[in-house]
């Protein structure tokens, strides 16, 4: 049997969904690395996939792991505060919050592949980072921000960078009043953003640059159902994986070993790449971030 196969086996490791405040549902013992993620659409596939990155990661760290899942972008962050988990996948703004709050360290940040403007779809090329997306009906006739006056918009929670914190601030800036001259509309993960346009539901939706791909096993012409009507100006950086600043430096060289292993594995790397478009890891840079701290207290204050 291949070993994704056996890393399949729900006998490996249990998912836990969280709840509330981000306690999760049942206490693993005491030496199990607990890993989450937050997730970028509202299917299953995320959640199938949690148990093979568990044990992939279980083997390079010869110890129990348990991949949890974050119900939205601030449970993960509630999470590492309440030393409930050790180690994070994280969003970029969700990762800035964290560790502006003394919770995380970030130990490697993602490489992803750059997106096709036209087709939706990965290019070869890695990226240090993308660009947030408005994305409405083709047939809408909205091609600019100020086409969005009267608009219903579906965005993410207000702690995600794609989703939410990047759009907004640029809108502002073009002159758009968010309180008044557009509705945004909160729903859980990019996928039902699209969706929420493709149904009528919603006049445009925030995501990030290449979303539309989410949708494109269910909709083959989903580029052409789709378009982009306004790309953010700023470049946001990738995913951080961080560990919690409570554990100790070996526990922190081995987590970094652990996920450079997995990129360099080909299954290892079809998880990843499935959860999060990763395509491998490098070292942080900090200062990276400081554009998402900017966005963020700028949309703070609209």
């Amino acid at each position: 049997m291949p070993r994704l196969a056996k890393l399949l086996a729900p006998l490996m490791v249990a998912v836990l969904a969280l709840t509330g405040c981000g306690a999760a549902t049942a206490e693993p013992p005491s030496d199990t690395l607990v890993v989450q993620f937050v997730p970028t659409r509202a299917d299953s596939d995320m959640e199938a996939l949690a148990q093979p990155l568990a044990g992939l990661l279980s083997e390079q760290l010869d110890r129990e792991v348990v991949v949890t899942i974050a119900t939205d972008y601030s449970t993960i962050v509630e999470a590492l505060a309440a030393q409930q988990i050790d180690v994070g996948i994280m969003p970029p703004a969700t990762y800035v919050l964290a560790a502006d709050q003394g919770t995380a360290d970030a130990v490697l940040t993602a490489q992803i592949p750059g997106t096709d403007p036209v087709t939706a779809e990965n290019t070869d090329e890695l990226v240090a980072g993308f660009r947030g997306e408005i994305v409405v009906a083709a047939d809408s006739g909205i091609t600019s921000l100020d086409d969005l006056r009267g608009a219903t918009i579906a965005v993410q929670n207000a702690a995600s960078a794609s989703g939410y914190i990047f759009p907004v601030v640029e809108m502002a800036e073009a002159g758009l009043d968010l309180q008044n001259d557009v509705t945004l509309t909160t729903v859980s993960g990019i996928d039902s953003a699209l969706l929420a346009v493709l149904n009528g539901d919603a006049d445009a939706a925030f995501g990030f640059e290449g979303s539309r791909r989410l949708l494109k096993g269910e909709f083959p012409d989903i580029t052409e159902l789709l378009s982009v009507a306004y790309l953010t100006e700023a470049v946001i950086p990738n995913d951080a994986i961080a560990v919690s600043t409570t554990l100790d430096d070996a526990d922190r060289q081995a987590v970094k070993a652990a996920f450079l292993a997995i990129a360099d594995d080909p299954e290892g790397l079809e998880i990843i790449s499935t959860l999060y478009s990763h395509q491998g890891y490098v070292d942080p840079r900090p200062a990276d971030y400081d554009i998402v701290r900017d966005y963020t207290q700028r949309a703070g204050e609209l």
